[in-house]
């Protein structure tokens, strides 16, 4: 049996169906509203034996961490040892391959720590920015035609969250994995003007890219309610990536035995957030 934590989120959300083809699968969730779903809640380590229960591989997504630091991992560890869980796979971000010291890949270098000193076998996941980064753009586009870049956006190879889940699976199904760090990221290195041309493609109407300041973005989001230490990580984590998100790897085709997925695939499965037609595009 594997356990899916993070089931109902953008990857877990597909690595989930796609374990169920072939194998025993359970979602994990703090709302077990559907079919194979549990109960399960990481920051109640009380909730976590029965959702271990006959679980033999554990996917671990953990959102986030506070100022105590990995206490989800640790929480989840621990009812694993006692579970007798035989594999963890940690979901981590690939700013960990290239030492970025801003808070997110700081917090997952805790997290993975956590997750190596288990004393279970492990596999540690680095995708780098998901194509979903894009939907922050759609209603803009849908709008007015125009996608609002900040200037330390970097040329980035996206990543599709299906690869992600792709590589998962095959991580948590087949042998030879343990002690491994895989970073995950899309088949070619797209800037934003490039992102902004592929959108216009997909929706057949031109789309200007416009490019506003740090200090714009951070005056944006604070009106929004969006403010404080998580976004001034995620911003830093951007000027930071400006280094190495353009680096390609070859793990979707190596791991998942397919051509990973372009941004134009993934553009195609959401137009209607970018023309207006609905979709998961944010304000």
């Amino acid at each position: 049996m594997i356990l899916v934590t993070g089931a109902t989120g953008t990857i877990g959300s597909e690595l989930v169906p796609l374990l169920a083809r072939r194998h025993a699968v359970r979602a994990m969730t703090r709302k077990p509203t559907f079919p194979g779903a549990v109960f399960g809640d990481l920051d109640r380590p009380e909730t976590l034996p029965a959702a271990l229960d006959g679980v033999t591989s554990v996917f671990v997504l953990v959102p986030g961490h506070g100022q105590d630091g990995p206490v989800q991992e640790r929480a989840l560890v621990a009812a694993a040892r006692q579970a007798d869980v035989r594999h963890l796979v940690k979901l981590s971000t690939s700013g960990v391959t290239f030492g970025a010291t801003d808070a997110i890949s700081n917090g997952h270098r805790a997290g993975e720590d956590v997750i190596r000193g288990s004393g279970i076998p492990w596999t540690i996941l680095r995708p780098g920015t998901f194509m979903t980064y894009l939907e922050q753009y759609a209603a803009g586009i849908a709008r007015e035609r125009t996608m609002t870049v900040t200037e330390t956006d970097p040329v980035s190879a996206m990543v599709h969250p299906l690869d992600v889940a792709a590589v998962a699976a095959a991580v948590l199904t087949t042998p030879g994995h343990e002690r491994q760090e895989y970073t995950i990221t899309g088949p070619e290195a797209l800037s934003p003007a490039d992102q902004a041309a592929a959108v216009a493609a997909v929706i057949g109407a031109p789309v200007r890219l416009a490019v506003r300041t740090v200090a714009e973005t951070r005056a944006v989001f604070e009106r929004r309610g969006w403010g404080g230490p998580r976004l001034e990580s995620l911003l830093e984590l951007k000027r930071q990536s400006g280094a190495w998100d353009h680096t390609v790897f070859d793990t979707v085709p190596r791991l998942a035995g397919r051509p990973a997925l372009t941004l134009r695939d993934w553009l195609e499965e959401h137009a209607g957030a970018f023309t207006g037609g609905g979709g998961t595009g944010r304000p």
